[in-house]
């Protein structure tokens, strides 16, 4: 495949891209929904390492509302002795 086929690949797949998010702007989400929606996409992503990085990240702003979610959250933490 030339480079320039390539190009015109990635060109069409980053236009499909932005029109799916238009869409999902266009139903009408939050900023809350948005966050949810990226954390779900990042689950589904082949790469481990990225899949991993995006989720930590996104775990800043989102609002935990499941007791698993917040269970890992603990386990990140250091444990202290008092």
């Amino acid at each position: 495949m030339s480079y320039s086929v390539k190009l015109e690949k990635i060109a069409k797949e980053r236009a499909e891209s932005r029109n799916i998010v238009k869409q999902i702007l266009d139903f009408g989400v939050n900023e809350n929904q948005k966050l949810d929606i990226i954390y779900e996409l990042a689950l589904n992503l082949n790469s481990n390492q990225a899949m991993k990085d995006i989720v930590d990240t996104l775990k800043k702003f989102r609002e935990t509302i499941n007791k698993d979610e917040e269970a890992s959250d603990n386990e990140d933490k250091p444990k202290l002795i008092i």
